[in-house]
C-alpha cells in the first residue's frame, strides 16, 4: 500500500444571491375620484369605458429595462418568470375572483391587467386599495414572493365647490432610461365635470428655501454683506435673495437677529422698508414651493403655465414632490369661487439602477522606471450591462491626487485619457467622475 506523503484540501461555495424585484400598479384613471351628490355622479366614473384598469409591472435585476410580468416561471426546468397560479388582486385585503363584484382578470399574456366596471367607492368607505401578489421563480428554481398597492380616494363635491385633482397618465416612475419624460396633469374640477376657462395655473417644484415676500427692517449700505429683515422664515443657507434689483445667495442666517449674511456685498444701499423676496416666489404657490417657468425649468421642460407639464429624469433624484395651483379668474356674478385658488400635489420616484464606474488600463497603472505613460478608461454598467461604450451620454472628470490626498496634480475630460508619467511623482490617485 502506498504512503500518503501530503494531502491538499479547497472548500468550493456556491453563493447565488437573490434576485431585486420592484413592482408597480399602473393605473389608467386618476387616484381621486369625485362624487357629485347633488346628482349622485362620479367622475370618472369607472362604469363606462374605459373602465377603470389597473396593470401590475414587474422589473428583475439583471433583465435589463424589460417589464418582466408576461414572463412565465418553471421551477423543475430554472425557467425564470412568474409562476403559474400564483398572481392574485386583493381590494381592502379580500381576494378578488374573476367575473365577480364587475372585475375581471387578464391572463399572463395581458400582464394580469385588473379591469374594474363598477364604482367600488361610497359616501361610507370613500377609499379603496388594490394590491397584487405573485411569486417570481429566478433562474436558480427559487421562489420569491412580491407584493404592490395602489390606493384610491373619493372626493365628495358640494357640487357647485372647485377642487384640484392631479395625476400621471404615464405613471410616476423613471425606471434606467425606460422613458426620458413622464407628464403630470392637473385639473380644476367644477362639481363633476371639469372646467378650462377662466383659470390660471402654476406649478411649482418643492423647495425650502423659497420664502414669502418680507422687509428690511435696519437701513444697510452699499458694500455691507449683512442685512436684517423683517421675517426670516424659510430663508436657508445657498438659497436665492432679491435686495432691490439685485439677486444674491445667503452664506448663513441668524433666526435670534433676522441677520442675514450674503456670499456677497450689497451693490446698492438698502433702506428700512425696502422689499425683500425669493426670486422663485409664486404667491398661488405659496413658500416652500419653486415657481417652475421657462427661466427656473429645474427638468421640467413645457407646460409651465399650463394644466400639463412634461417632467424629465434629470428633474427626479430619488424622490420629487409638484404642486399644482389653480386660480378661478371667471369674475362673472353668481361665481361664488370666483379668485379662489386650489392646489393638489403630485410625486414621482427614481428607481433607476445606480451606475457602477469601472477604471481600466491596457498598459496598467505603474510606472516602470519612467519608462511609460498609462492610458486610462472609464467604463460605464448599471443592472450589469455596459453603458455609454461611446462616450457620448456621460460628461466624464478626471482628477489626479497628489500623493498625500491634500491636493489636485491634473485634471482630464473624456471616456479615455492618458496621464503622462510627468504628472505622477511616486504615486497618485486617479478619480473619475461622471455627470449628465
Amino acid at each position: 500500500m502506498a504512503l500518503k506523503i501530503a494531502r491538499g484540501q479547497v472548500t468550493i461555495i456556491d453563493q447565488n444571491d437573490a434576485v431585486s424585484l420592484q413592482a408597480f400598479i399602473g393605473s389608467n384613471q386618476p387616484l381621486t375620484q369625485i362624487y357629485n351628490k347633488d346628482n349622485n355622479t362620479f367622475a370618472p366614473a369607472w362604469t363606462s369605458a374605459p373602465n377603470l384598469v389597473l396593470t401590475p409591472s414587474l422589473f428583475i435585476s439583471g433583465k435589463g429595462d424589460a417589464d418582466q410580468i408576461t414572463s412565465v416561471g418553471n421551477a423543475a426546468t430554472l425557467t425564470p418568470g412568474v409562476k403559474t397560479g400564483s398572481a392574485k388582486w386583493y381590494k381592502d385585503g379580500a381576494v378578488i375572483t374573476s367575473g365577480q363584484d364587475s372585475c375581471t382578470i387578464g391572463a399572463a399574456a395581458a400582464k394580469y391587467a385588473l379591469t374594474v366596471k363598477a364604482n367600488h367607492m361610497s359616501v361610507a368607505s370613500p377609499q379603496a386599495r388594490y394590491a397584487f401578489e405573485a411569486v417570481y421563480i429566478d433562474a436558480n428554481g427559487l421562489e420569491i414572493a412580491f407584493r404592490t398597492e395602489i390606493q384610491f380616494t373619493q372626493h365628495q363635491s358640494a357640487g357647485a365647490t372647485i377642487c384640484a385633482i392631479a395625476y400621471a397618465p404615464g405613471g410616476v416612475v423613471f425606471k434606467n432610461d425606460e422613458v426620458a419624460a413622464l407628464k403630470a396633469h392637473c385639473d380644476l374640477w367644477r362639481g363633476a365635470a371639469i372646467d378650462n376657462t377662466n383659470v390660471t395655473y402654476a406649478w411649482g417644484i418643492k423647495d425650502s428655501s423659497v420664502f414669502s415676500k418680507t422687509t428690511i427692517t435696519a437701513a444697510a449700505a452699499s458694500g455691507s454683506a449683512q442685512a436684517v429683515v423683517n421675517s426670516t422664515a424659510n430663508m436657508e443657507p445657498g438659497g436665492k435673495i432679491v435686495i432691490g434689483t439685485a439677486t444674491y445667495t445667503i452664506s448663513s442666517v441668524n433666526t435670534g437677529t433676522k441677520t442675514i449674511t450674503l456670499t456677497a456685498a450689497l451693490s446698492a444701499a438698502a433702506a428700512s422698508g425696502d422689499a425683500v423676496k425669493s426670486p422663485y416666489y409664486n404667491s398661488m404657490l405659496g413658500a416652500g414651493w419653486s415657481c417652475l417657468t421657462s427661466t427656473n425649468r429645474r427638468g421640467v421642460t413645457a407646460g409651465w403655465t399650463t394644466n400639463e407639464i412634461t417632467v424629465t429624469a434629470d428633474a427626479v433624484l430619488n424622490f420629487e414632490t409638484f404642486k399644482c395651483a389653480i386660480k378661478d379668474t371667471d369674475t362673472s356674478a353668481g361665481n361664488v369661487s370666483a379668485n379662489k385658488i386650489v392646489c393638489d400635489i403630485i410625486s414621482f420616484s427614481d428607481m433607476s439602477d445606480p451606475i457602477m464606474v469601472d477604471i481600466v488600463s491596457q498598459k496598467g497603472f505603474i510606472i516602470k522606471n519612467n519608462s511609460n505613460d498609462v492610458d486610462a478608461k472609464a467604463v460605464l454598467y448599471r443592472n450589469g450591462e455596459e453603458i455609454d461604450p461611446a462616450g457620448t451620454g456621460y460628461t466624464y472628470t478626471w482628477k489626479l491626487w497628489n500623493a498625500a490626498g491634500t491636493a489636485v496634480a491634473k485634471t482630464y475630460t473624456g471616456k479615455s485619457i492618458t496621464v503622462a508619467k510627468a504628472d505622477v511623482t511616486g504615486k497618485g490617485v486617479l478619480m473619475c467622475e461622471i455627470s449628465k
